[in-house]
């Protein structure tokens, strides 16, 4: 009893021992992850293929574990700033144990979101300010969220390309780092009237982890009337008019011109003017009175001071003086003058129209004034009749070389230059080449601003790439509106012009994908068209052909139908996965598959990604037998272990034939006849064979495949069954048996029917195979064997005993005749066996006198022949049914303990 309760107890334990695996447990979930992605899986082999199995014993919308496979997924994508960080679940499958699922929320870098002004992040967004905007005064603020700011991420802000128009280069506009509020600087003004009218930014908002969101903002300048008038001035200020001016003529004309677009000018005088008239319109100015210098109310000079005033009463005032010129007396001029030689001057080849050249001093009577001096001007005069009242003299002008030519443009390109990025440092774009027209003047070039991508050698004019140039580069322009200036040997003069160059796109990017290698466990069962990866890759090169890309599967032939390449997406079929198959074997069970992510620039650049997919093997075949019944024969003397036969079962899952034979039913025999091999399935003897007790016998075989599962169970073992039918042959080795073994009868001496009949039978050899002969005890052939068909034999006299002097009997006499009886009638003699039979006859005389006989009565002695046969076979020990017993009594009661333990759960 002691026994049994302890065993008993350890088989409760190793019940409650058995708990839940989970495949990953804690889970670490990306919140980003995509819904319906296994995250787990839990496995009870004590549940393995039931519905329902498995559950969640806390009720959640947010996870769902599969019933039947305890495949655990997610329902929804997660957030991590916002959502529980930590999940905690019971997986349940309803017995003793349960497992805690753990799983935990990963933060995953979120780019910022600058969709919140969805105009900037469509590049739709427009707004306007005058041209007289304060400087740093917010204009506009990036609105953009960042969900890792709880995490303490934090934003930059900053102004990747700054474009104006229809005038470029202008770099107007700044943002605050920190805020993103954008506003003017003080680098560049702005200025409608210069041609700027439209700036283009394009912002990023940029984390620290340099994931960014970018957007547009169109900022367009209303013109304001901010310009005041511009006078053009007069040769020193100052215009000259003879004092015989008619009233009404034109003596002036001032100009002023203003910046502002659309804007007017009107003109007045700043103090009232009673000599002259200025018309408000045109700036003419005419004369109102005579300017006669004989009247002594009359001055020499008038000073006058006009005011222009433009739309929005911008204004501004000049000043120049009108000089009268006297008529009436003739002059005496300098003595060098009037001389022939007369005065040599020399003036610069520059000097300006109506400058001073030269001062004639003269004597002049009129009363009042004993010296004038006059002024020769340059000025383009029609000449008329010399006046009497004048006087004439030679004025030589040396002309001097000075440097007043600018340096004039011979080429220049008017066509943008279009360059490919990544040329070397160095290479020429284009030699601008000028000349001057001074003499013994050089010119000299030099880029206006900074220009750090190119370079503009100072005396040849040649423009070279001064840093590698890349298209990509967000610091990098796509195109340059390059300033430069021409100038003089000592920067007198110069001119300006302008060079554009365009960026052109080169195919020097090969396609860069997220992972080089993938490595894909797959169960080889698994459907046809089920997506195994999409592959992700992008060209850094900025424009298409060259940022255009193609994907192209390169397998063996092997893999050739197995795998189908989709754009970007690699599916399997249209063939399965075979797992099962000698060569594949040879490639360690997986495919190794190559995918050639090509651009479509010139020349073709491009990249590779290894996929490997590692194959596990599914139990998916049952053993199949070469036939559903087997049939063999076995001699009925063959001894134990002998080799009945063999039953040939195929498994083509993988290990190919890797099966156990158990024999399950049928007739086996008591005690049992046959066993199997369960490694090869050959069926032999086990114990001794008896065709007179049995001839044929039909056993069940099951076939079970072995280690086809990747990972073995014991419940997805596929079988098989078999019909064996094995028939006993005969062999003779039973003797002829005669029933009884002796017989004793007594007949008259005139019988000669058949008086006895024999009862002899073989068991395994029919009747009409057995012979009969009378080997002894038959003298003179007194008696034979009548036999009629396939029945024994029977005894008959051949004669008449008669008692006469001569042949007949006279006295009873006893006769022992000894019958042998062979088997095998025909058959094989060494293998024929016989027995023997006595027959003991009185013969009594036919007659009512007993005479007397000197015959001696003899005593008859019966014999028998006896055949020895000796059988072997296995007996257990006496021991063996005791322990046999005692355990088919201990295996009930553990049966009846784990039943107990189940039904109480």
């Amino acid at each position: 009893m002691n026994i049994f309760k302890i065993l008993l107890t350890c088989t409760v334990f190793s019940y409650a021992a058995a708990e839940i695996q989970m495949l990953i447990n804690p889970v670490n979930l990306a919140e980003n992850m995509f819904p319906g992605t296994q995250l787990s899986r839990a496995y009870d082999k004590d549940v393995v293929g039931k519905a329902d199995a498995y559950r969640f014993l806390n009720k959640t919308k947010d996870f769902i574990i599969d019933g039947s496979s305890g495949v655990i997924t997610a329902t929804k994508v997660f957030n991590y700033e916002i959502d529980p960080r930590k999940f905690l679940f019971i997986v349940d499958t309803g017995g003793p144990l349960r497992h805690v699922l753990t799983i935990n929320i990963i933060d995953v870098a979120e780019p910022p979101n600058c969709a919140v002004d969805l105009q900037f992040s469509s590049g739709t967004a427009t707004l306007e300010i005058d041209e007289d905007y304060p400087l740093f005064q917010s204009i506009y603020r990036v609105m953009a969220t960042d969900e890792d700011s709880v995490n303490g991420d934090f934003l930059t802000y900053t102004i990747e390309t700054q474009l104006s128009g229809p005038k470029k280069g202008a770099n107007s506009f700044g943002v605050d780092p920190l805020s993103g509020v954008v506003s003017l600087r003080s680098d560049d003004l702005l200025d409608f009237d210069a041609g700027y009218h439209v700036f283009q930014l394009a912002l990023r908002a940029t984390d620290t982890t340099r994931l960014f969101c970018q957007g547009t903002l169109i900022i367009k300048i209303r013109n304001v009337n901010d310009e005041t008038p511009q006078f053009e001035a007069f040769p020193l200020d100052s215009i000259n008019v003879t004092e015989n001016t008619p009233v009404g003529e034109i003596i002036a004309r001032v100009k002023a011109t203003d910046r502002d677009e659309d804007s007017s000018i009107t003109y007045a005088f700043r103090t009232r003017q009673t000599m002259f008239d200025l018309d408000t319109s045109t700036g003419i100015i005419t004369l109102l009175q005579p300017l006669n210098l004989e009247n002594p109310a009359n001055a020499k000079a008038y000073p006058l001071e006009i005011e222009a005033r433009d739309n929005e009463n911008n204004t501004s005032t000049y000043t120049f003086t009108v000089f009268v010129e006297s008529i009436d007396d003739p002059v005496e001029c300098d003595t060098s003058f009037s001389t022939a030689a007369g005065v040599s001057v020399s003036v610069p080849e520059n000097i300006p129209a109506s400058a001073f050249i030269y001062m004639i001093l003269a004597r002049d009577p009129d009363p009042g004034q004993e010296v004038e001096h006059f002024q020769i001007v340059i000025a383009v005069r029609n000449r008329g009749n010399q006046s009497l009242e004048s006087c004439t003299g030679t004025i030589t002008i040396n002309i001097q070389n000075v440097n007043d030519e600018s340096p004039v443009l011979t080429y220049i390109p008017h066509a943008p230059i279009n360059i490919y990025e990544n040329l070397p440092i160095g290479t020429k774009l284009v030699k601008l080449t000028a000349t001057d027209r001074d003499i013994g003047d050089s010119v000299h070039f030099e880029f206006i601003g900074t220009q750090k991508e190119f370079s503009i050698n100072e005396v040849s004019g040649e423009v070279t790439i001064a840093c590698p140039l890349d298209y990509e580069d967000p610091a990098t322009p796509h195109s340059w509106e390059l300033p430069f200036r021409v100038y003089d040997n000592e920067r007198i003069h110069s001119t300006a012009g302008t060079i554009r160059v365009i960026l052109l796109d080169s195919n020097d990017n090969p396609p860069q994908c997220t992972q080089d290698i993938y490595i894909i466990e797959l169960p080889e069962n698994i459907p046809v068209e089920t997506l195994l990866v999409s592959l992700t890759c992008t060209d850094k090169d900025g424009t298409d052909p060259n940022n255009n890309i193609t994907y192209h599967l390169i397998t063996d032939n092997f893999s050739n139908e197995t795998f189908t390449l989709t754009n970007n997406q690699l599916k399997t079929g249209p063939m399965h996965l075979d797992y099962d198959k000698a060569i594949f074997a040879g490639m360690q069970f997986k495919h190794t598959l190559f995918v050639r992510v090509c651009d479509e620039g010139n020349p073709v650049l491009s990249t590779s990604v290894t996929i490997i997919i590692r194959v596990s093997r599914i139990n998916e075949l049952n053993p199949i037998g070469t036939t559903s019944t087997f049939t063999f024969s076995i001699l009925e003397n063959s001894p134990a272990d002998t080799l009945v036969g063999k039953i040939s079962f195929t498994d083509a899952d993988w290990p190919f034939n890797n099966i156990k034979y158990a024999i399950i039913g049928g007739n086996l025999g008591k005690p049992q006849k046959f066993y199997i091999e369960a490694d090869t399935g050959m069926i032999k003897v086990l114990s001794s064979l008896d065709r007179e007790v049995e001839k044929q016998y039909i056993i069940v075989v099951k076939t079970t495949d072995l280690d086809n599962d990747a990972i073995p169970d014991p419940l997805r073992q596929r079988s098989n069954t078999a019909q064996v039918i094995i028939n006993v042959l005969n062999v003779n080795d039973e003797p002829p048996v005669c029933n009884p073994p002796h017989l004793e009868t007594q007949i008259y001496s005139t019988t000669k029917i058949p008086f006895l009949q024999l009862n002899c039978s073989d068991k395994d050899s029919p009747q009409e195979e057995l012979s009969y002969s009378i080997v002894r005890g038959n003298s003179n052939n007194l008696f034979t064997l009548w036999r009629r068909g396939a029945d024994p034999p029977s005894l008959a006299s051949t004669q008449n005993f008669q008692f006469d002097a001569f042949q007949g009997m006279q006295d009873p006499v006893t006769f022992q005749l000894l019958i042998e009886v062979t088997d095998e009638l025909g058959g094989n003699k060494a293998s024929q066996l016989s027995a023997t039979t006595t027959v003991i006859i009185h013969v009594l005389p036919w007659t009512t006198t007993q005479p007397t006989s000197a015959t001696k009565t003899t005593t008859t002695t019966m014999t028998t022949s006896v055949l020895v046969r000796i059988s072997y076979y296995w007996k257990p020990e006496s021991w063996m049914s005791a322990v046999l017993t005692l355990t088919v009594v201990l295996l009930m009661i553990c049966l009846y303990a784990v039943a107990w333990c189940l039904f109480k759960e």
